[in-house]
């Protein structure tokens, strides 16, 4: 394939018409790459010149207006390194003194020998070619340099037995060294004592082989500070196939290493912690078993003694003595229906979330019916917004519902028009659902222990509890990675909202 021409533009300032005809004709034949300006006398010339910058200029000397050395001179002071071939007719000293004084490139007499000046034209067009050649490698191999001294990673170049050549200023602010104690040295300067001989053996093989070696580094600084750097490091071959250098491009990565370390320490304490809650949760399904088993079964023959006691002698009892066994009876109902709220909240840790479209609307109406059926001679109102759903377990969704509705109900007890109320409503484009009453309602400054376990923000003996439902529907909205929260007053009803 050959090589693509250059491409160079030419300058011809001669005043006679038929020589500017004749060389133009023949020029454009042998050098279609280049363009070929024309000019009649040396002040068009050095207009055109200022106007093109022409890599050659070829010009007569004895010209009207303004001779070829006056003009020659002038372009010489724009641009030193342009190539000027005289063409003259005048052999005499003073226009040959003259043109050397100038440092005109070639001086072809007249009439003109074609085949001379395509030979100077064809000297001064590869003279051209490779200056622009040595340029262009000069510009590439200062960006290759700058590339190399500006890099955020660290650069070593040593000779075939490893001794360092060049180091880049990364390399210097990195390791504290200077310029003096590292130059000639061997990159071993940096070891830190930890990696074994078999570690360096096998890199020295890897690259001595020609091959390409990656791996990490534990180093040390000058100031005896331990870092880590990820390195590639590449053998330079030269034509013959010999190894002439080593290159090392290295990345300080002590930080990610100790991230590392962080999260494997982290992954520790987690498999640890994994272990803790593994016998914690053996230790609470124990504690589940006694409660189910050994604590209910006394409570079981205390109420039936109760009962029992009622039904053969409660003719004999007076009625302080019924008064009493009525108590123990109650309240071995009460520890009955606290176990199994207990029992009920401790299992939720451990229940699997079966997520589907839940119809809230049908739950809210179900719970609805069922607290009426509890207290039919209750008026109380309802308000349920219709075609309220959502995506979550429906068991689950229950007892949340179930817990927010069975407070309201128990929390407008006292009012003369109890109304509980359910529904949807947005916030930031997202679902938002609510129970809302206008019961007792709660001080807004104890809100943020209304949903522990075993707290009651309402002591007295009008409303019964264990202070576990709220807790337990604060577990089932976090395992469905929600949030739940409360608004009330005091003696104005309180709203109960969340959200998934």
């Amino acid at each position: 394939m050959r090589a693509a021409q250059p491409s160079i533009s030419v300058l011809y300032v001669e005043d006679e018409q038929s020589a500017r005809d004749i060389l133009g004709s023949v020029f454009e034949s042998k050098y279609r790459f280049a363009r070929l300006d024309a000019a009649e006398n040396g002040e068009q010339g050095l207009a055109l010149f200022k106007q093109h910058h022409h890599d050659i200029v070829i010009t007569d000397i004895s010209m009207p207006v303004m001779d070829g050395v006056e003009m020659a001179a002038s372009i010489r002071d724009i641009a030193p390194e342009t190539a000027i071939i005289v063409l003259t007719a005048h052999s005499g000293t003073r226009y040959l003194l003259d043109s050397i004084e100038l440092g005109i490139n070639n001086y072809v007499l007249k009439p003109v020998n074609y085949e001379k000046l395509f030979a100077a034209i064809d000297k001064n067009i590869a003279m051209i070619t490779l200056k622009r050649k040595v340029a262009s490698q000069h510009r590439f191999i200062c960006k290759l340099s700058r590339a190399v001294e500006q890099s955020p990673s660290t650069v070593l170049i040593t000779d075939e037995r490893g001794e360092i050549e060049y180091a880049n200023p990364k390399f210097f602010e990195l390791t504290g060294y200077s310029p003096d104690e590292v130059m000639g040295k061997n990159p071993r300067i940096l070891k830190s004592g930890t990696m074994s001989p078999a570690f360096y053996g096998a890199l020295w093989r890897t690259i001595a082989s020609g091959k390409e070696w990656y791996g990490e580094f534990l180093n040390r600084k000058k100031n005896g500070e331990l870092y880590w750097e990820s390195a590639a490091i590449s053998p330079v071959i030269d034509e013959t196939g010999t190894i002439t250098n080593y290159v090392a491009v290295k990345e300080d990565i002590t930080a990610r290493k100790r991230a590392e370390e962080k999260i494997e320490a982290l992954n520790a304490a987690l498999a640890d912690r994994a272990r803790e809650l593994e016998s914690a949760n053996a230790d609470l399904e124990a504690f589940n078993y006694t409660v189910s088993h050994d604590l209910r079964n006394p409570l079981t023959i205390i109420s039936s003694y109760s009962q029992l006691l009622l039904d053969k002698c409660g003719a004999s009892l007076d009625e302080q003595g019924e008064k009493i066994v009525g108590i123990i009876s109650h309240k071995a109902k009460q520890m009955e229906d606290l176990l199994s709220a207990l029992i009920a909240f401790s299992k939720l840790s451990q229940q699997v979330i079966d997520k589907e479209t839940v119809d809230l609307t049908a739950i809210a109406s179900g719970i609805r019916a069922e607290l009426h059926m509890k207290e039919p001679e209750r008026q109380t109102g309802f308000c349920i917004q219709e075609g309220v759903s959502c995506c979550a377990d429906k068991h689950l969704m229950h007892i949340v519902l179930s817990n927010l509705m069975g407070n309201a109900w128990k929390y407008t007890a006292l009012k003369d028009e109890p109304q509980i109320e359910f529904g949807m409503a947005a916030a930031d484009g997202k679902p938002v659902y609510f129970v809302r009453d206008n019961g007792v309602g709660f001080d807004m400054d104890k809100a943020d222990r209304m949903f522990g376990t075993f707290q009651r923000l309402h002591t007295d003996g009008n409303f019964e509890g264990f202070g576990i439902g709220l807790a337990t529907v604060q577990r089932i909205i976090d395992k469905h990675q929600g949030r739940i929260w409360a608004e009330g007053e005091p003696g104005k009803g309180a709203t109960f909202f969340f959200s998934f």
